[in-house]
């Protein structure tokens, strides 16, 4: 690979992963808006402990997301210093924290699910 082709690639590979992340961001946006929606909605209508565990849960996976948001821009603003070094450490960091706050989501968003299941059956 010529130095030349090499740099078009390296281009096209940050291009791609600026689009791919944005359109993450905006799914993930809309997932903890509805999230968070749907605990207004439930706020008055379910009393139970298992509605503030699932805010809590969402609002740590948010927290962890923004925590990792602002992880990768530093990381970003450090690799663009350095001329575009996205290696292996980075995969670790991400795993760091986008594996725990999918986790949370999901354990957050099946107690928002099982809430408003028992709600309809009342």
């Amino acid at each position: 690979m010529t130095e030349q082709s090499r740099e078009q690639w390296l281009k096209d590979s940050q291009d791609y992963f600026r689009d791919v992340q944005s359109y993450n961001n905006t799914i993930i946006t809309v997932g903890y808006g509805t999230f968070f929606g749907l605990l207004l909605f439930l706020q008055d209508k379910v009393k139970s402990a298992l509605l503030f565990w699932a805010g809590l849960l969402v609002a740590a996976s948010a927290a962890l997301f923004v925590a990792f948001e602002l992880t990768n821009h530093i990381k970003l603003a450090w690799s663009m210093y350095k001329i575009g070094s996205i290696e292996k450490r980075f995969f670790r960091l991400w795993a760091f924290f986008f594996v725990p706050a999918v986790l949370l989501a999901v354990a957050g968003a099946a107690l928002l699910v099982y809430l408003y299941l028992c709600n309809l059956a009342v």
